[in-house]
């Protein structure tokens, strides 16, 4: 299912395809009581899905917006230690470090990247985390996580 959702968030639908109206949504992401930056956001249902990243506040926009109705939310932030090779002049991209972080080995590692944000929000198959989109879309889709 985690493919299928990256997949679709990734595969760039441009105007004028099949895709259904979607409503602008933002909101703001908070681990343990602080703003939680540069996390991704996935919105997702059975027929659309969409991302966004928060910024320094915690505050994200969903790029194609979402669905009004019920949608499933993850949120993944991966931490990479500092001297790992990592972004575009290191070779690795943001996917590759996710399947990194869910590697077990490189998780026990103290090198490796790690997911810090609690599987039961960053896990598309086990999160916890569902938001009711209002017609006219909203800019209060918030989320407080908890740090355990």
């Amino acid at each position: 299912m985690f493919l299928f959702v990256l997949t679709a968030v990734s595969s760039g639908c441009g105007p004028g395809s099949n895709e259904p109206p979607t409503v602008s949504v933002r909101g703001t992401v908070t681990l343990g009581g602080k703003p939680l930056e540069g996390a991704n956001v996935y919105y997702f249902s059975e027929q659309y899905s969409s991302a966004g990243k928060t910024d320094a506040a915690g505050v994200y926009e969903l790029t194609k917006g979402a669905l009004p109705g019920e949608n499933t939310v993850y949120i993944s932030k991966i931490s990479v230690p500092e001297g790992a090779l990592a972004g575009p002049d290191g070779g690795v991209d943001e996917g590759q470090l996710m399947a990194m972080a869910g590697d077990p080995a490189l998780a026990r590692s103290k090198s490796g990247p790690k997911e810090i944000v609690p599987v039961k929000y960053s896990d598309p198959s086990k999160t916890e985390l569902t938001i009711t989109v209002p017609e006219p879309g909203t800019e209060a889709a918030n989320f407080a996580l908890e740090a355990k």
